[in-house]
């Protein structure tokens, strides 16, 4: 969703986390200044959908982005930034075990297989990421 809206050159595009407050508004602060169509992408943890424990809804929204699952960035004048890279970020374990949604993954038999294969692809979209970031 974000490349295609990335494509049309909105004023402004962003992917956002209730758990990374000042992120979320600092861009709320940036796309009110600008005129033209905007777009918020935001990660909505479901319970009910993800038969995960509603306490658990602020802690999985930032395993997400701890994991790097869930990048946020933001799209402005043609370029795209990452506005929170993890420093070290956290195996997709930890937020793939904690819904019920993923259970296959761990249950009858344990896919490391495919729990490795989630990582691998996110590893290699952050290794992408910091490629292109020190090329500018």
């Amino acid at each position: 969703l974000f490349a295609i809206w990335a494509a049309h050159r909105p004023a402004y595009l962003a992917t956002v986390a209730v758990s990374k407050t000042v992120d979320l508004w600092r861009k709320v602060e940036k796309a009110m200044k600008l005129r033209g169509p905007k777009l918020f992408i935001g990660l909505g943890v479901c319970p009910t959908g993800w038969w995960s424990d509603p306490k658990e809804t602020v802690k999985l929204d930032a395993l997400a982005v701890d994991t790097g699952i869930w990048p946020l960035k933001e799209y402005v004048d043609g370029e795209v930034r990452h506005t929170y890279i993890p420093k070290s970020r956290k195996p997709v374990e930890e937020y793939l075990s904690r819904q019920r949604r993923f259970e296959h993954l761990f249950k009858p038999v344990r896919r490391d297989d495919i729990i490795a294969q989630i990582q691998r692809e996110v590893d290699e979209y952050w290794e992408r990421v910091q490629r292109s970031e020190a090329s500018t």
